[in-house]
């Protein structure tokens, strides 16, 4: 028997069939429906203009002091579940002094945390400022709003690259196998270091090619002890235990080298800042509050977070943990934001963790990392705390004769014919060495001029001295490096790379030999 559709029928059908078809291209990012449909009630789409202030006073039936975070299991939270008495607000706590009714969500995935953002199951996000260049692009092509507005910690050793004997420097990895955890904040630890070393594309291309991947942080520091990989990028307190179940193994570098490049920062959704600011504001107070009661009674704190269930970080372990990181104060993040005028450590990491996303085609644009920013819960702070740094200038150390750089970047910085002037295209290939030197804060630097054999021997060593020297004063002119940091050295015609037969070699022996020690003092 034959099924008879009616005319109305027919119309049903076809609204289904439409509807899978733009789910099915909403859902592969081909379309995007919340432009039309917007999501729980338009929220997704809600817009915010951070030129105008805050709106602090008042309330609207709209709004809430609930706020719903994500964590993972990572000590550099610290502050906010101390400030909170645990995952959920406790009685008498920080945060619900404040009336604020917080819970923490521990999700460990990264690309979870991500989702769980976008998709309203949390209003506020702890990631890494690397990890939000990639979170923000990707955002932005679905047409989804959220902002940094919070700095938590620095990284200061809890993160780093460990080798096998015989590996002392960045360039000792090439050819081996060396194992991490992809599109994390390991894999930024590693690209940058390879990316700032004297590895040519190729080699890095091949160290990327061979490498072991992990679903996290720990397994790369396993297999390292297992001796099943060569390297590894890990984090303690695995990192240093590894370490010392393998004969002659070291540390290559770690954050407390690279200690301006790994830092948690808290991203908010648009939707919820765009009706919540006044909570939003009082969190980020309870939170620095809660930096304030570690730093001044840290026992309690790890004693604290030792009884957190669920949480799975003992209270000796904390302490051991948060040894390797800075807690940061409102003075730091008015600092990593930009307080102080000039480009900030945030959009320092935010550009160059964006092109290796870029080089990895995990995202299509770059955006101006004060685009991905929300300053003014940081202003709303003014006066309420300490705008003074806490933390204690760096002292910088010559490094012992005969010691081993971490890395020798050759670079090709060209001086006008017979003088000491830097060419103006020049200045953005220093300026690629400033940004690494503001990463990798706590090095010593030697900046070795060379030429090819052309001329007379002592006229080159004094040239390539004072073009060494003219390299030096840029960077310091400019990032305002202490001259201690920077050591200079004309080596004239000495030390050729290739040879001085043919113009080829004559090129690459007119170069400059950027040498990165570990800082002595740190």
């Amino acid at each position: 028997m034959a099924l008879k559709i009616e005319k109305g029928g027919w119309t049903l059908i076809f609204l289904i069939g439409a509807s899978l078809v733009a789910y099915s291209l909403h859902k592969y990012g081909m379309v995007n429906l919340g432009k039309w449909v917007g999501s729980r009630g338009g929220e997704a789409t809600a817009k915010i203009d951070t030129s105008k202030p805050l709106e602090l006073t008042g309330s609207s039936s709209a709004s809430t002091n609930d706020v719903r975070v994500r964590v993972n299991i990572w000590v550099g939270c610290a502050a906010g579940l101390v400030a909170n008495g645990g995952l959920d607000t406790v009685s008498g706590s920080i945060f619900d002094k404040k009336g604020l009714k917080v819970s923490f969500k521990i999700i460990d995935d990264w690309t979870e945390g991500s989702a769980a953002l976008a998709t309203n199951n949390v209003d506020v996000m702890l990631t890494t400022a690397d990890v939000w260049a990639k979170d923000f692009a990707q955002f932005q092509e679905k047409d989804f709003g959220a902002r940094a507005f919070f700095m938590v910690d620095w990284s200061r050793g809890a993160d780093g690259v460990i080798g096998k004997q015989g590996i002392n420097s960045i360039e000792d990895l090439s050819g081996k196998i060396i194992a991490f955890a992809p599109y994390t904040p390991s894999h930024f630890l590693l690209w940058n270091g390879l990316k700032s070393s004297g590895l040519t594309t190729e080699q890095r291309n091949e160290i990327f090619s061979k490498a072991v991947h992990t679903k996290d942080g720990i397994e790369p520091a396993t297999l390292f002890a297992q001796q099943k990989v060569d390297a590894a990028v890990a984090w303690d307190p695995d990192m240093s235990d590894a370490v010392g179940k393998r004969a002659g193994a070291k540390k290559v570098y770690d954050t407390r080298i690279a200690n301006k490049l790994i830092a948690d920062i808290l991203v908010v959704s648009d939707r919820y800042s765009a009706r919540n600011a006044a909570t939003l504001a009082k969190f980020a107070e309870g939170w620095l509050e809660g930096v304030e009661f570690i730093r001044a009674q840290p026992a309690r704190a790890h004693t604290l977070i030792g009884t957190i269930k669920d949480f799975n970080i003992p209270a000796d372990l904390a302490k051991t943990m948060l040894e390797g990181v800075r807690l940061t104060d409102y003075a730091d993040n008015q600092a990593f934001f930009g307080g102080g005028g000039g480009e900030s450590d945030y959009a320092n990491v935010f550009k160059m963790a964006q092109e290796m996303y870029r080089e990895a085609r995990m995202i299509r644009r770059v955006s101006k990392p004060e685009a991905s920013v929300d300053a003014r819960y940081l202003a709303a702070l003014t006066g309420k705390f300490s705008a003074k740094s806490t933390e204690p200038a760096i002292e910088y150390r010559e490094p012992a004769k005969g010691a081993v750089p971490i890395a020798t970047q050759r670079r090709s910085i060209f001086f006008e014919t017979n003088s000491a002037r830097m060419g103006l295209d020049s200045r953005a290939v220093v300026d690629e060495v400033g940004d690494f030197m503001r990463a990798y804060e706590n090095t010593v630097v030697d900046i070795e001029g060379n030429t090819d054999s052309s001329g007379a021997h002592q006229y080159n060593v004094q040239l390539s001295r004072e073009r060494a020297d003219t390299v030096k004063r840029y960077l310091i002119e400019k990032y305002r490096f202490p001259a201690g940091r920077m050591r200079t050295v004309g080596n004239g015609p000495d030390r050729p790379i290739e040879t001085n037969a043919t113009p080829e070699g004559r090129e690459k022996n007119r170069r400059t030999d950027i040498k990165v020690y570990p800082n002595p003092a740190r």
